[in-house]
C-alpha cells in the first residue's frame, strides 16, 4: 500500500506528507507547553503579591515565565531596558518554544516549494513517458499529471495551516511575554 501511495505521489509529496506530520507534532507539543506554563506563573505572581512572600530563586526557575521575571527583578534592570532584556531572558528560557517556531516557519517555507518540485517531476514524467513512445499513453500522461497536481496541492495544503499554527504560537508567546513584562514592572513601581 505504501509504495502504491509513494507511485502516486512520487518523492517529493512523500516528503511533503512527512512534513505535514512534523508540523503537527512541533505545533501541538508547544502549544500544550505554552497553556501549562502560564499555571505556575499565576501561582508565583500570587506568592509575589504577598506582603511576606517567601520566593527563592530555586522556587522561581520552576517555571520559564516566572524565572524570567525573577532575574529582572534580581539583577534590578531599568525601566527602559526592560523589554528588552526581558526579550532576551524569554528567548533563553524559551528556546525549545522558538526552535519550534523556527522548524514550523521553515516547513511553512519549503512545502510550497517541494510542490513546485513535484510539479516539475511530474510533467517531466508525461514528457518521457511522450518521448519514449511512438504512441501517446493517455494513461501514462494522466500519472504524470495527476503527480504534478497531487504535489501542488499538498504542498499548499501543509504550508497554509503551518503558516496559521506558527502565528497563533508566535501570538500565544507574545502574549506570555508582554505578562511578563507587566508582571516586572508592576514589581519594579
Amino acid at each position: 500500500m505504501v509504495e502504491m501511495i509513494y507511485a502516486k505521489i512520487g518523492p517529493a509529496g512523500a516528503v511533503i506528507a512527512v512534513l505535514s506530520f512534523f508540523s503537527v507534532y512541533f505545533f501541538l507539543a508547544s502549544m500544550i507547553y505554552l497553556a501549562w506554563v502560564p499555571l505556575g506563573f499565576r501561582r508565583f505572581l500570587a506568592d509575589l503579591r504577598k506582603e511576606n512572600a517567601s520566593i527563592t530563586g530555586d522556587t522561581a526557575k520552576k517555571n520559564p515565565i516566572s524565572s524570567v521575571v525573577w532575574t529582572a527583578l534580581e539583577h534590578k534592570i531599568p525601566r527602559s531596558e526592560l523589554q528588552g532584556e526581558i526579550s532576551y531572558l524569554f528567548q533563553r528560557n524559551f528556546g525549545g518554544t522558538y526552535i519550534s517556531l523556527t522548524i514550523l516557519r521553515l516547513i511553512s517555507v519549503i512545502s510550497p516549494l517541494l510542490g513546485l518540485l513535484g510539479t516539475v517531476l511530474g510533467i517531466s514524467n508525461v514528457f518521457r513517458e511522450i518521448s519514449l513512445q511512438a504512441a501517446v499513453d493517455n494513461a501514462a500522461m494522466a500519472g504524470g499529471i495527476w503527480e504534478a497536481l497531487i504535489t501542488t496541492i499538498m504542498g499548499m495544503a501543509v504550508a497554509i495551516p503551518t503558516l496559521v499554527f506558527y502565528y497563533l504560537l508566535r501570538l500565544r508567546t507574545r502574549s506570555l511575554m508582554i505578562c511578563a513584562i507587566e508582571a516586572t514592572r508592576e514589581r519594579i513601581a
